[in-house]
């Protein structure tokens, strides 16, 4: 079993330094992969995901009506995108030991499958059969808790079948490793973000990503509180990128970044951005930016749900698989808000994902400090989502259901809408400083 890290270099843009670093446990990166190639969908039965629809503080009628279990029906069979298939099938091609695809093509971690809520006697009869338990983790703020369990004998897709043969009833689902939502080349006029002045209200946000480089902290304005949830925190440029855009907008703000990637091994997985949520949640950050994009799975399903419920607003991209995009999660999951991302012209990028559901569209194409401070441009909807997440942060203080939709309704009042787009700019344009005719 090889231990070190691996990195799959194709065509790095300089224009654009993005850096997947999901792993598997036999160690290595699955990441390294240009950005244009976003990620994969779902595997999950419908007893594995939230049984609830949209919480009843978000209005968005786009999204009423889909509840997780039909999202689950609609994606369980249906295949991934190309660029997303021919990513994780790249990866597990060439690290079969730490990894392997769901039946719709989806990357997840060799032999690993999620359990939840099971009862002792439960655990008991399927470690009868063979499996164990190797990790288990108490989610205490949403009420989850968490066993990784696998069986030497087989992959973790066998794993699940026999499980569900073994306990009908239980919840079981594979470990799967998400991306951050990147794209390509950054070509094309950068939106112009126009600085705004702040209400004098430190505000407060969270991010689930790669880790941040010390230079978006240069200023005496911005905090960031640090936690690392895999083997040991590493700084990357897209990290720093989405935090250097969270921190924008003048005005103090706290930044609580928790980075699911690290170094070692089975970063960027469901386990760990489960964990994270419930980080944000045990800290009360009332906005969290989720700048990822993977298959629908149970587990990151009820964490979202839970937090969601509660009155927090997670922010998510819509991925950059263009005219042929499929769902991406978190942000395809009900009540999550969907950022997709145009350039300064108010169009929305090629490659931006064309789903049905979109909140907000925000710039996609912004130029910021990579980890050594240099300036670079970056482009995707990752770096849409962060300017979205840092205007509701502006207007929330702390995670409350009334205020998350009081923020919503304020925010879509400012937002610029044009005119026959249907529902590819959802709300409408957030963030850029546009001539008026782009609203016609």
């Amino acid at each position: 079993m090889k231990t070190g890290l691996l990195y799959l270099m194709l065509t790095v843009m300089a224009c654009c330094p993005s850096a997947a670093h999901g792993q598997g446990r036999s160690g290595g990166s699955p990441g390294g992969m240009p950005g244009n190639m976003p990620m994969p969908r779902d595997i999950t039965g419908s007893r594995d995901l939230p049984g609830r629809g949209p919480p009843e503080w978000n209005d968005n009628a786009s999204s009423r009506g889909s509840s997780g279990l039909e999202q689950a029906d609609i994606a369980r069979d249906q295949r991934l995108s190309k660029t997303q298939s021919d990513r994780a099938t790249l990866i597990a091609r060439d690290r079969p030991a730490g990894y392997e695809l769901d039946r719709n093509g989806a990357l997840a971690v060799r032999g690993e499958v999620l359990t939840s809520g099971l009862e002792a006697y439960q655990l008991a009869r399927i470690e009868r059969a063979g499996f164990k338990v190797i990790r288990r983790s108490e989610i205490a703020e949403l009420g989850i808790t968490v066993e990784v369990v696998e069986h030497d004998d087989l992959s973790a897709s066998q794993a699940i079948k026999r499980l569900r043969r073994i306990d009908p009833d239980g919840r079981f689902d594979l470990n799967h490793v998400y991306f951050e939502s990147s794209a390509g080349p950054a070509q094309g006029l950068v939106a112009s973000v126009p600085m705004q002045s702040s209400t004098g209200a430190r505000a407060v946000v969270g991010m689930i990503d790669t880790g941040v480089a010390p230079i978006v902290e240069s200023s005496a304005r911005v905090r960031i509180v640090r936690r690392s949830f895999s083997s040991g925190p590493a700084v990357a440029a897209h990290g720093t990128a989405v935090a250097a855009l969270l921190a924008r907008e003048r005005g103090m703000i706290t930044i609580y970044a928790a980075d699911i990637f690290g170094v070692g091994m089975q970063g960027g997985t469901a386990e760990l951005l489960a964990r994270a949520l419930g980080w944000m949640a045990s800290q009360r950050v009332p906005v969290i930016n989720v700048s990822m994009v993977g298959p629908s799975n149970g587990l990151v399903g009820a964490a979202t749900n839970a937090m969601i419920v509660r009155g927090y607003i997670i922010v998510a991209p819509v991925g950059n698989d263009g005219p042929r995009a499929e769902l991406l999660y978190p942000a395809s999951y009900p009540g999550v808000i969907a950022v997709s991302a145009a350039g300064a012209d108010g169009r929305l990028l090629p490659e931006a994902s064309r789903v049905k559901r979109v909140d907000f569209v925000g710039p996609g194409i912004a130029t910021v400090p990579d980890p050594s401070g240099r300036m670079t441009v970056v482009r995707g909807t990752s770096f849409a989502a962060p300017i979205v997440s840092r205007q509701l942060a502006d207007l929330v203080t702390s995670p409350n259901p009334g205020a998350a939709r009081r923020a919503l309704s304020l925010l879509s009042s400012k937002a610029i809408r044009r005119r026959a787009s249907g529902n590819a700019f959802g709300r409408g344009l957030v963030g850029i400083d546009l001539l008026a005719e782009v609203a016609k």
